[in-house]
């Protein structure tokens, strides 16, 4: 695990922001503003997401179509990624720690910096292992975050602090999920769903292909 030393990082989008230009009114990420300092507590956090090889050994009844074991387990719901990170005395990270372990401490898009870099990151067709591409990276040295397959965070789905943003699906319904993903679009908004700040949410219960997961703890 990495140790995440405490302090304020960058929190959320500005869309009036000369960076994210390309952005559309129809996918300016409301739910991610307003844009603010956000002080998190010293965490830890798994440098690498969870592969099938790590889960079986929790759940050693399962069966995968897979034949690389490090590559990062997915096809799993909320309760058993939380689950097993409490069998291991763990945690699922919080959505705010998820974003300051990727984004660092100087306000980055992606892990590699603002500019989106099309192959620094998987978000091809085939999910890939764990360690596969030291490109995506983040400054504090942990793995995958940016994409390979999204990940499962401990938040329900909720408006930032301040924010004005109203949406029916706010409250204890849905799981934040963080990340890009394999099998992203070749055009249109790909650059919108990649980017580190983006918040998208699912039923805890729904198993996703293209969704896994990393631990974290309290320092």
């Amino acid at each position: 695990m990495v140790l995440i030393p405490e302090g304020e990082f960058t929190l959320g989008l500005n869309p009036k922001s000369k960076i994210l230009q390309f952005m559309s009114e129809k996918t300016s990420a409301l739910n991610a503003q307003p844009e603010q300092q956000y002080f998190l507590k010293a965490f830890y956090m798994d440098q690498f997401e969870v592969t099938y090889e790590e889960f079986m050994r929790f759940k050693p009844q399962a069966q995968y179509p897979v034949q690389q074991m490090n590559l990062p387990v997915s096809g799993i719901s909320w309760y058993e990624a939380d689950a097993y990170c409490h069998w291991l005395g763990k945690r699922l990270p919080m959505e705010y720690e998820w974003e300051k372990a990727a984004r660092g401490s100087d306000n980055r898009l992606f892990v590699w910096g603002n500019d989106f870099e099309k192959g620094t990151a998987n978000f091809g067709k085939q999910v890939q292992p764990v360690n596969a591409l030291e490109g995506d990276v983040s400054t504090y040295r942990i793995w995958g975050l940016n994409g390979n397959v999204s990940e499962w965070t401990a938040s329900w789905y909720k408006p930032y602090p301040n924010s004005i943003m109203q949406d029916n699906n706010f409250g204890e319904k849905f799981k934040v999920t963080r990340g890009g993903s394999i099998n992203k679009r070749e055009h249109g908004f790909l650059k919108q769903f990649t980017m580190l700040p983006y918040r998208n949410f699912s039923p805890p219960q729904m198993r996703y292909w293209d969704t896994g997961f990393r631990c974290a703890k309290y320092a």
